[in-house]
């Protein structure tokens, strides 16, 4: 059996579908990299061979969870059809709602697909020939706010733009459901975002960064600028870990791999970073700082491939492990900071008069990152593409 294909005859059998939707549960809980065909086994209660004979091996399960998902994403389009009727959201003025409420919904009733979308998202970003309809997938997204605004002369344009900034979006939804001053930050994005012209002097652009500067507490705790910088070969190895993220995610370190990296004994990666957690942050502070001391020249993207997946991971990993909170609080909050001057000349707007329009186009772009990354669709100049969306 090829390996990346399900049998035609045992795709649709109940034994199938569990099977695949125990792989979802258990990437949803355990991301992509805990996914074997041993844990699946156990979630699903079967045995190893009976998926090897069923479905094939891991890429071809991976793959049947791309087609699960697919059908799931059809299958909700027709629900928000039928929820919505005949009315033109935008012209009724509830499309801020329906955003946010579809964001809610990946943290609540569509927790499983939102995760496993976002994780099957980042895996394609590092290798997309290995998941070759996922640009399926994220375009069923896109479908579905195609179908809501089918009544509205900027349907496309706007369906487009939604679909990008729910991408980036959603992973933090899912993790910071609870947090009261992320809501109505996300919120006002979202109302920044769906605006009809762009504000010049907005009373709500100051609440706006009052919201980014509360969530500046749970944040508290993630490195910043005045964290001291390692030295010698804590600096060294700190700059392996994060290669190794970069490359193969978070869910790649060990004391090991990092050892093998750098050419060292394991003790000696241990004697620096003890524990698990300690190679961790030395990784993601080490990508941390480059995102901050990333400098940006007309055209370019908001951050790089690395720090588009970076902010996702440490979000995703954030689900299972509270130490990553602070990072993905503080990654989230300043989403537009690096780049504010210069979106702000690109969508026309006097500098700090809308910021929550343009953190909203950067979470855009950032989710045009995202998607390129994943089908190695052309990345376009960032003020080309802000063109485009708003």
């Amino acid at each position: 059996m090829n390996s990346r294909t399900i049998s035609p005859s045992r795709s649709k059998s109940h034994e199938t579908i569990n099977v695949v939707d125990a792989a979802r549960s258990v990437i949803a809980a355990k991301g992509a990299a805990g996914m074997s065909l041993r844990t699946v086994a156990e979630e699903a209660g079967t045995s190893v061979g009976a998926i090897s004979y069923r479905i094939g091996d891991r890429a071809a399960l991976i793959a049947a969870v791309v087609d699960r998902e697919i059908e799931l994403i059809a299958e909700t389009r027709a629900q928000w059809r039928v929820r919505l009727g005949d009315l033109d959201p935008l012209a009724a003025g509830i499309l801020p709602d329906l955003v946010c409420e579809w964001l809610d919904e990946g943290a609540r009733g569509r927790r499983t697909s939102a995760i496993v979308t976002c994780e099957l998202a980042l895996m394609a970003s590092r290798d997309p020939r290995a998941l070759p309809a996922i640009g399926t997938l994220l375009g069923g997204a896109e479908g579905l706010w195609r179908d809501l605004l089918s009544r509205s002369a900027e349907g496309e344009r706007l369906a487009r733009l939604i679909a990008r900034y729910c991408l980036d979006e959603q992973v933090f939804s899912i993790l910071l459901a609870d947090e009261t001053d992320y809501r109505l930050l996300r919120h006002s994005t979202i109302r920044g975002m769906l605006r009809r012209s762009p504000a010049t002097a907005d009373p709500a652009s100051s609440w706006h960064m009052t919201l980014i500067e509360r969530l500046a507490v749970p944040a508290a705790t993630a490195y910043d600028e005045a964290s001291p910088v390692p030295k010698g070969m804590k600096r060294t190895i700190a700059g392996h870990i994060a290669d190794i993220i970069v490359s193969h995610g978070v869910g790649a370190l060990s004391h090991r791999t990092v050892a093998q990296t750098v050419g060292i004994a394991t003790s000696s990666v241990a004697h620096h970073f003890p524990a698990q957690r300690d190679i961790l942050f030395a990784g993601v502070e080490a990508v941390y700082r480059r995102l901050r001391s990333h400098i940006h020249a007309a055209g370019e993207r908001p951050g790089n491939g690395d720090i588009i997946r970076l902010t996702h991971e440490c979000a995703l990993a954030a689900l299972s492990d509270p130490a990553f909170r602070p990072f993905a609080i503080d990654m989230r909050r300043r989403r537009a900071e690096n780049v504010h001057a210069l979106y702000a000349e690109w969508l026309g707007i006097p500098e700090n008069s809308d910021r929550a329009r343009v953190q909203a186009m950067v979470m855009a772009s950032i989710g045009n990152g995202l998607l390129m990354l994943a089908t190695e669709g052309d990345w376009p100049d960032m003020r080309a593409l802000v063109d485009t969306l708003r």
